[in-house]
């Protein structure tokens, strides 16, 4: 049975006051030119944020807490990754740290034929073993096979996320907790967190909050630097 329609409306009133309007956001990830993926990323967000001021109403706890912090942090987790991807795979897909994160390096047998496998065998080996040579060849990787740790490692070594010194000098590092908080959201389901022994603390959801302004303010500096995005200098032109 769903509720009165006057505590209906009390409810959305609290969940809203002081969150940002439709403008803030569109703003806040206009770097992101693809409108169906920023579109997206605001609507978790949004989700996020309204989520949160519900169950902080409701003063939830024990299973409805950690139920909360849970899918804060998945939904944090959800959305670095999403910009770190794009921002990677749309802008600087001709970089070296790029290059880096797509390839590898496999060790590939070489075929020769008869008469060179028998000078081989010769100077290898005394003995009728079988002999088999092998050269590293770099292949492509799956994009699956593309760790998130690799692309948060590409991103700083690009200069697009960094470490942050606060006012009192604490030194936070940025990329590391990015990584962290995508580490729990790969461990949440029931089965991981019985075997990790996983503690899901509200605080830990709170700084996947805190720390996404400094890295969208982050990711666009360093697209302004490197003339990309809606930073490039022909981009109104």
């Amino acid at each position: 049975m769903p509720f009165k329609e006057s505590l209906k409306n009390a409810i959305y009133d609290y969940c809203n006051n002081h969150l940002a309007d439709e403008d803030w956001y569109n703003e806040e990830f206009e770097f992101i030119e693809d409108v169906a993926l920023r579109k997206r990323i605001i609507e978790e967000f949004k989700g996020i944020r309204f989520a949160y001021k519900l169950y902080e109403g409701l003063e939830a706890k024990d299973e409805n807490l950690v139920f909360e912090v849970r899918h804060q942090i998945f939904a944090y987790a959800t959305i670095y990754e999403a910009i770190i991807h794009y921002v990677l795979y749309t802008y600087y897909k001709d970089t070296q740290e790029f290059h880096k994160i797509q390839f590898h390096t496999v060790p590939t047998r070489m075929s020769f034929c008869e008469q060179q496998m028998t000078s081989v065998k010769t100077i290898l080996s005394q003995q009728n073993e079988q002999i088999y040579i092998y050269h590293n060849q770099e292949r492509k990787k799956d994009e699956t096979q593309v760790r998130f740790d690799e692309k948060c490692k590409a991103a700083e070594t690009l200069g697009l996320i960094k470490k942050i010194v606060t006012d009192k000098g604490e030194v936070i590092d940025l990329p590391s907790e990015i990584v962290e908080i995508y580490g729990y959201r790969n461990a949440i389901h029931l089965v991981a967190e019985q075997r990790k022994g996983i503690q899901y603390e509200l605080e830990l959801s709170k700084i996947a909050y805190r720390r996404m302004r400094p890295f969208i303010d982050q990711v666009k500096s360093g697209l302004k630097r490197d003339n990309k995005s809606i930073f490039a200098k022909d981009y109104y032109e």
